[in-house]
């Protein structure tokens, strides 16, 4: 199959949010293994405790790594793919926590990967500015 189009699949994740929860979560499903072999952005590691929140109230987990796009949160708590969750990260490289919101597109025994709504351009560019001076201050290039 070949890959299909981000934009799309935003397109059809902001659809799925207003369907019922059967079908929002048999789409997001649906839509998880479209984006099986599809990497957005590359990851750096990330190694941070977090509380994070969603609809069901707190939690607990350990960011694993992080791109411009998502993270990946080790977390014994149960979550469908589509829930959505509120997190607040602090870098090494950023002055201030960025607070920002997302959705569960994959769940393992281990954790949850989490994408990031990002319709803002500023989220974009400030995520994309953390991580290259991520990269920098850890890999020295």
């Amino acid at each position: 199959m070949d890959a299909v189009d981000n934009d799309i699949i935003d397109k059809i994740s902001d659809i799925a949010d207003q369907l019922p929860k059967e079908q929002r979560r048999q789409l997001l499903d649906l839509i998880s293994t479209w984006q099986t072999n599809t990497r957005y952005a590359p990851r750096e590691a990330y190694y941070e405790m977090l509380t994070f929140t969603s609809n069901r109230g707190k939690h607990s987990g350990h960011a694993r790594d992080v791109s411009t796009t998502g993270l990946f949160i080790e977390t014994t708590e149960s979550f469908e793919v589509g829930d959505r969750v509120n997190l607040e990260l602090t870098f090494i490289s950023a002055p201030n926590p960025l607070r920002l919101k997302g959705a569960v597109v994959r769940k393992t025994e281990n954790g949850i990967g989490v994408r990031f709504d990002m319709r803002s351009k500023s989220h974009v560019r400030e995520m994309e500015s953390i991580v290259a001076k991520m990269r920098l201050i850890f890999r020295g290039g």
